[in-house]
């Protein structure tokens, strides 16, 4: 709204340069435009120094800053000027008041000038006040019916709005009530010598003359057949002389009501609170009061329609209005749709669409209340209107993804930090590091679970929060197992001095095979009859855990030799010692038994043949080397320090040696 100084300052709104020179003063409109409230707009009309500025500051409660009442016989105002108020009695109305360039004024050149300024009153007043002297006289009537050439113009516009023919003498929001004030009235109020209300005078005045018929009377009935048919609703009001003293009336709007006449005061008030109470806001078709805004988009339509006569000028101007009014009406209407749709946290798309579809009925029930009638159907707006909701409804539920995101994101970020902490100082990559780090996920899953407003997101970002931590999770599962593994081993202990028997005895006692294809540990012995093995044997077991020495292998007592099979004897859960039978030369025969011996072919705790055919040992190892191994055998040949080889044995013995280290390597 415009300021308070602004509105109570007279501007003027329609500038006269005379003939058909009227223009809308800028200034004025830029106010109006200025105005959301409805108007009450009120226009006085008449000859000129008739008094119209006096009352139009009395209806605005002031004179202070009111309308130049003029003091000598020259006209004071020029075209038609304007007064904005608070309305006194309507809440939340602007009352604005026109004062128009008086009539008759013998400075014009052109009475076409009158016509269109009266016409312009006409076009924008809620009530038109016509001001005159002393009685309702013919030349009074014919003033006055010069605003209804413009009738037939509002008709035919009003006709078309409603969409059907507009009867004269109805009620008609485009029509003003007309207000005749009789001032300066020295005449009692008597028709035939009985006294009349001031009413009661206007009709009949306005009643058509019948004792004779001549061209001249007959148009005077013309005249104020016209008034009564433009003016269905009209009020009349007799104000006496305000004072006798010359003086007193030259400044009458500086006196105080005490040295006026009472009677004309009492008028006076009476005649303002009429127009207070009974005259309603500025409306085109309707239940559509137009305010501040709407009246400066109308203004330049009137003055063309006074000008041109034609009514297209305004019509185009509603149009364009009534459009603009429905599309203020869409804007509004969403923005009640995005107030409800941004008032309320959602978790999920089904409290999203249960929202959507409650804003949907408040902003379509808006829509309904703020719709004019015009151009298109209500039915053909709320299509549209659906369809800009529900390009709405996707933009907000992207801006509701984004921000619940972003939210969520954050709160992950703030959470985890702990969980990253531990991670830099492997604290997970322990013994027990998987139960501790699954007890701070499911710490951070509770403590999201609780954090509020986090929106439609929430639950998308926790799942790919949790997948972000599934491989992580698994390799700390297998640290943790291979820890748990290791802590689980027997302990190994370390050789540090190989002379030390004690450490090499512990050692061998505590150790474990290697993860992989090999379950356990072959000792194979083999070597010359009565060369020691069964004696190496005894000593192996005593070296590692015998509290005495004793014959297990059954040694022999001469070069002879006892043992006669390939028996095993267990040194740890790992490791076993096996005892062969001697051999008495290295010939090809005995040569393969060793061989066989040596994959394993020959059964434990078995005779030892030597005289097995030499095919068959040599088909049973080709065999047995095709076969995934699952012990290690190593070959140990004992050989007595008491016994000399010559050259070729020696060599015969390397070369069984290195055949032997082959087999036992595959």
């Amino acid at each position: 709204m415009a300021p308070i100084s602004k509105l109570l300052k007279p501007l003027c709104l329609i500038e006269n340069a005379g003939d058909k020179s009227l223009s809308v003063n800028e200034e004025a409109k830029m106010i109006l435009e200025n105005i959301s409230q409805p108007l009450v707009v009120v226009s006085i009309v008449g000859p000129y120094r008739s008094g119209k500025s006096y009352l139009l500051n009395k209806l605005s409660g002031d004179s202070e800053g009111g309308f130049s009442v003029g003091h000598t016989l020259s006209a004071n105002t020029k075209g038609i000027w304007m007064r904005c108020v608070p309305h006194p009695i309507r809440t939340g109305h602007i009352l604005v008041l026109l004062d128009t360039e008086g009539v008759g004024d013998v400075g014009k050149a052109s009475r076409e000038n009158d016509c269109m300024i009266l016409s312009l009153a006409m076009l924008m007043s809620s009530a038109v006040i016509y001001n005159s002297k002393t009685a309702i006289d013919q030349d009074a009537v014919k003033k006055l019916s010069a605003m209804t050439e413009i009738h037939q113009i509002i008709t035919q516009f009003a006709a078309k709005q409603d969409g059907e023919d507009l009867q004269m003498g109805g009620d008609d929001p485009v029509l003003p009530l007309l207000v005749w004030t009789l001032r300066d009235a020295t005449l009692r109020l008597e028709i035939n010598g009985h006294p009349v209300t001031a009413d009661e005078y206007l009709e009949n005045s306005l009643q058509a003359i019948t004792r004779v018929k001549t061209p001249r009377t007959q148009e005077q009935n013309k005249a104020r057949e016209k008034i009564r048919r433009v003016f269905p609703n009209r009020r009349c009001f007799v104000f006496d002389v305000p004072a006798s003293d010359k003086e007193i009336l030259s400044r009458m709007d500086q006196e105080p009501e005490e040295k006026l006449q009472s009677r004309f005061v009492e008028e006076t008030k009476n005649f303002c609170q009429f127009i207070l109470e009974e005259v309603p806001p500025k409306r085109l078709t309707g239940a559509m009061a137009i305010n501040g805004s709407r009246f400066a988009l109308l203004l330049q339509s009137y003055l063309d329609v006074v000008k041109m006569q034609d009514i297209s000028f305004l019509e185009n101007s509603v149009t364009n209005m009534f459009t603009n009014e429905n599309k203020k009406a869409m804007k509004k209407s969403i923005e009640v749709y995005e107030e409800k749709m941004f008032s309320q946290h959602v978790s999920c798309h089904q409290e999203f669409q249960q929202i959507h579809e409650a804003a949907v009925e408040e902003a379509t029930e808006a829509f309904k209340k703020l719709h004019i009638k015009h151009d298109k159907s209500l039915e053909e707006y709320l299509d549209e209107l659906q369809t800009d909701l529900l390009m709405k409804k996707d933009e907000i539920w992207k801006s509701c993804e984004g921000s619940s995101l972003q939210r969520c994101n954050d709160i992950i970020r703030d959470l985890r930090s702990k969980l990253d902490q531990n991670l830099k100082e492997n604290k997970y990559h322990i013994a027990g590091g998987h139960e501790a780090f699954i007890s701070d996920k499911e710490s951070i899953i509770q403590d999201y679970t609780q954090r509020p407003d986090k929106g439609v997101k929430a639950e998308d970002v926790l799942q790919d929060f949790l997948r972000s931590l599934e491989p992580l999770e698994k390799l700390i599962l297998e640290v943790d197992q291979q820890q748990v593994d290791q802590a689980a081993k027997p302990k190994v202990h370390q050789v540090t001095n190989r002379s030390d028997v004690t450490q090499l005895a512990q050692y061998i006692r505590g150790y474990q095979m290697p993860p992989g294809s090999f379950t356990h540990i072959l000792i194979q012995l083999f070597g010359f009859a009565g060369h020691g093995k069964s004696s190496f044997v005894n000593s192996c077991l005593f070296a590692l855990g015998g509290d005495k020495f004793n014959d297990y292998a059954g040694e022999a007592t001469s070069m002879g030799g006892k043992t006669i099979d390939r028996r095993g004897y267990k040194l740890t859960e790992n490791i076993t010692i096996v005892d062969n039978r001697g051999f008495t030369n290295m010939s090809s025969a005995q040569e393969w038994e060793i061989y066989a011996q040596l994959c394993n072919c020959v059964p434990l705790n078995n005779i030892v043949l030597w005289e097995k055919s030499l095919e068959e040992r040599v088909s049973l190892v080709t065999r047995r080397l095709q076969e995934e191994a699952t012990e290690v055998i190593v070959p140990v040949l004992i050989y007595s320090s008491q016994q000399t080889l010559n050259g070729e044995e020696r060599e015969n013995i390397r070369e069984f040696l290195t055949q032997a280290q082959n087999l036992t390597s595959k």
